[in-house]
C-alpha cells in the first residue's frame, strides 16, 4: 500500500540535463574512436541522441545547454587563438601567407558560386564561401606527436589557420551586422569598421596590458590566472557585441593577444586546455548535436547541399595543397598532409553556420548539410593523415631560442630574486616557460628544506612566474642541475649559486644548453637596476650576452673595457653582464658588495645559439 502511494515524476531541470550532458561527454568519444572516428563526432551524435530529434530526453524548449554552449563557442575560439604558435608563424610567414591565400581563395570562390547558383542572396553566398574556406587544426596533435611540428610546410599550414579563420570571422562580423542591423548599409559598415578598430585596440593593447599587470599583482595563483584568462576573452566578446560584431570574433582576437602571455607548454595553458576539453568545448559540440535532425538530413535536398559543400570545400583545399608543390616546394607527402590539416571543418565553420542560422541566412537544411560536411571532412582527413604522416621526412632539430625553456637552478636563496627576474625577462621575450629547481645539500635539515622551498615558491608567486619550484636534495649540485636541464629540455640554464663553490662552473663546462651564472643580491626590479656590459663578442658567448642585453627592461650601458676592468669598477646597485674568458678567472671573480654579476663562461663558444633572420635559426 505504501509503495503504491509513492508518486514518481520524470526527471527534469538543470541537474537532469547536466547529468545527460556529461554522460555523453564520458561515453560518446570513446565509442566512436573505436571506429577510428574523431571523438568530437561522438559528442555531436550524443547530442542528437539525447536531443529533441532523438530520445527527446532534453526537449526542444530547453535553453540550459544551448546557453552554456554559446559560452563554449567563445571558449573554443579563444583557445584556437591562444594555441597557435605565433613564433613559428613569423619564422615561416612568407609561405604561410602564400598558402593561406591559396587555401582560402579556392573554397571561398567555390562556395560563393554554389550559393549564387542556388539562388541565395549575396550575403548568404559570401558567408557560405567564408565558412567553407576556414578550417580547424583537429589533427595537429597527431602531426606534432610524429615530430613534424617544425616542418616548414606543416608550419605554413598551421600559420594559414590564423589568416583564414581571421578573415572568415571578419566576413562573419560584417555580414551579421549588415543582415541584422538597423540603418543604412553605409552606417552599419561604418559602425563595424569603428567597432573592429576599437576591438583591435582593446584586444591587442588593453587586454594584454591588463592581463600582464594582473599576473604580476596576483602572482602565480593557478585559479586567479585562469580566471583572468577567461575574463580577458569575455571582455573582448562584450566589446565586440557592443558594436554589433559577433562575440566569437572578440574571443578569437583575445586568444591571439594573450598568445605570448600563455606559453603552449606552460601550466596556465594546461589548465585552459583541461577545462576546455573537459567542459566548455564538449558542451558546445553537444549543443550543436541537439540540432541534428535525421528527417531533414536524409532528405535529397539536404544531401545534395552537403555534396556541393563537400566538393567546394575539400576540392578547393585539395587544389591549394597541389599548388603548394610547385609554388612552395612541398613534397608529395607534405602536400597531402597539408590538405589533411586544412580540410577538417569544426570551430569557425560551426560558429559561422550557427550565426547564419540565427540571423536567418541559413535554414535547417543548410545547418544539417554543414554537419554532414563536418563529419565527412573529419573522417576523410583523419584517414589521409594517418596514411601520410609517416612518409614526411622529419625536419632537422632547430636550435631553440634562449628564452624558450629557461631552467633556474637556485643554490643561493639571497641571489634568487635577481635570477628569477632575468629568467622572467628572457622567457617573456620568447613566450617561453620557466622551471625553477632548489638545490639543497644532502645533509641539510628537513624543516629548513621545506622552509626554503616555501620561500622560493612565495618569491615566484610575487614575481608572477607560473611555476611550482621543485626540490632536489643532493651531494652533487652540478649533476643534479644537469639532470634537471636534461629532463626539462632546457634552452638556457641560469645557475644561482654561492660564490665559494664551483658547481655552476661545472654545469657550464658540461651542459649542452647555454649557461649563465648569477652572483650578488640585488632584490629590486630590473627596471631599477643600472645595467652595464662589455661589448658583445661575435662568438656564441657574445651572442648570449647580446640576447640578454636585448631582453633587459632597463637600459644597458655598453662599456669599452674588458670584463676584469668592468667588474673592478662595479658600484653598488649595478648589474654587470659580461663574458668571463677562462675558468681560473671565473673561479676567482666575486660580485662587489651591493652589486651583482651575470656571467657567461667563454666555454659557450663551442655551443649553438639562435640567430634570428627570415629563414629561421642558424648556428652562431
Amino acid at each position: 500500500m505504501i509503495v503504491a502511494s509513492i508518486t514518481l515524476t520524470a526527471p527534469t531541470g538543470s541537474a537532469w540535463e547536466f547529468l545527460l550532458l556529461f554522460a555523453v561527454v564520458i561515453v560518446g568519444p570513446p565509442i566512436v574512436q573505436r571506429a577510428r572516428v574523431p571523438g568530437l563526432i561522438g559528442l555531436l551524435l550524443g547530442g542528437f541522441v539525447i536531443g529533441p530529434h532523438g530520445s527527446d530526453l532534453i526537449p526542444a524548449g530547453s535553453t540550459t545547454i544551448p546557453d552554456l554552449g554559446q559560452l563554449g563557442l567563445l571558449y573554443l575560439m579563444f583557445v584556437a587563438g591562444v594555441e597557435i604558435d605565433l613564433a613559428l608563424l613569423r619564422r615561416h610567414r612568407r609561405s604561410a601567407v602564400a598558402f593561406s591565400a591559396l587555401t582560402f581563395t579556392f573554397p571561398m570562390l567555390f562556395g560563393t558560386v554554389v550559393g549564387q547558383a542556388l539562388g541565395w542572396s549575396v550575403s548568404a553566398s559570401l558567408l557560405l564561401g567564408s565558412l567553407l574556406a576556414s578550417h580547424t587544426l583537429v589533427l595537429y596533435p597527431m602531426v606534432a606527436r610524429a615530430g613534424l611540428g617544425k616542418d616548414a610546410m606543416i608550419a605554413s599550414a598551421v600559420g594559414a589557420t590564423v589568416l583564414t579563420d581571421t578573415v572568415t570571422l571578419v566576413i562573419l562580423a560584417v555580414i551579421a551586422g549588415t543582415s541584422s542591423g538597423t540603418g543604412s548599409t553605409a552606417e552599419i559598415i561604418l559602425t563595424l569598421v569603428i567597432g573592429l578598430a576599437v576591438l583591435m585596440i582593446v584586444c591587442f593593447v588593453i587586454v594584454p596590458l591588463l592581463a600582464q599587470r594582473a599576473f604580476r599583482i596576483f602572482g602565480s595563483d593557478r585559479t586567479v590566472r585562469y580566471v583572468i584568462a577567461v575574463e580577458a576573452f569575455l571582455i573582448a566578446a562584450v566589446v565586440a557585441e557592443t558594436f554589433g560584431i559577433e562575440g566569437l570574433v572578440g574571443a578569437f582576437f583575445a586568444g591571439l593577444a594573450l598568445n605570448r602571455l600563455v606559453p603552449n607548454e606552460g601550466r596556465l595553458m594546461d589548465r585552459i586546455d583541461f577545462f576546455g576539453s573537459a567542459v566548455f568545448v564538449p558542451v558546445f559540440l553537444v549543443s550543436v548535436g541537439l540540432l541534428l535532425n535525421p528527417s531533414v538530413m536524409i532528405q535529397p535536398g539536404t544531401l545534395g547541399l552537403a555534396a556541393l559543400f563537400i566538393v567546394a570545400s575539400t576540392g578547393g583545399k585539395l587544389i591549394a595543397s597541389w599548388l603548394a608543390r610547385p609554388l612552395l616546394g612541398a613534397s608529395a607527402a607534405e602536400s597531402w598532409l597539408m590538405w589533411a590539416l586544412t580540410t577538417p571543418q569544426a570551430a569557425a565553420t560551426l560558429a559561422a553556420t550557427t550565426v547564419g542560422f540565427d540571423i536567418g541566412l541559413f535554414d535547417e537544411s543548410v545547418v544539417n548539410a554543414v554537419l554532414v560536411l563536418i563529419l565527412v571532412s573529419m573522417i576523410v582527413s583523419t584517414l589521409v593523415a594517418e596514411r601520410t604522416v609517416g612518409r614526411v621526412q622529419l625536419p632537422a632539430d632547430a636550435v631553440p631560442a634562449l628564452g624558450e625553456r629557461v631552467l633556474v637552478a637556485v643554490a643561493d636563496l639571497d641571489a634568487a630574486p635577481l635570477g628569477l627576474r632575468v629568467a622572467r625577462a628572457l622567457a617573456a621575450a620568447h613566450a617561453g616557460v620557466i622551471e625553477v629547481v632548489l638545490i639543497e645539500p644532502a645533509g641539510s635539515d628537513g624543516r629548513r628544506r621545506r622552509s626554503d622551498l616555501d620561500r622560493l615558491d612565495g618569491l615566484c608567486h610575487r614575481l608572477g612566474i607560473d611555476t611550482e619550484p621543485a626540490l632536489r636534495v643532493t651531494d652533487h649540485r652540478a649533476r643534479s642541475t644537469m639532470l634537471a636541464a636534461s629532463d626539462f629540455l632546457a634552452s638556457m640554464v641560469i645557475a644561482v649559486g654561492p660564490a665559494d663553490e664551483r658547481w655552476a662552473e661545472t654545469v657550464a663546462l658540461h651542459e649542452r644548453a647555454p649557461v649563465s651564472i648569477i652572483q650578488g643580491t640585488l632584490d629590486r626590479p630590473l627596471t631599477a637596476i643600472e645595467c652595464v656590459a662589455t661589448p658583445p663578442a661575435s662568438d656564441a658567448a657574445g651572442a648570449v650576452v647580446s640576447e640578454l642585453i636585448s631582453v633587459m627592461p632597463a637600459d644597458v650601458k655598453i662599456g669599452d673595457t674588458d670584463s676584469d676592468t668592468l667588474i673592478g669598477r662595479l658600484e653598488p646597485g649595478q648589474l654587470a653582464i659580461t663574458v668571463v674568458a677562462d675558468w681560473e678567472r671565473l673561479t676567482a671573480v666575486r660580485a662587489p658588495e651591493g652589486a651583482a654579476l651575470l656571467l657567461i663562461p667563454e666555454a659557450l663558444a663551442s655551443q649553438t645559439v639562435e640567430a634570428r633572420n627570415s629563414d629561421g635559426p642558424v648556428r652562431a
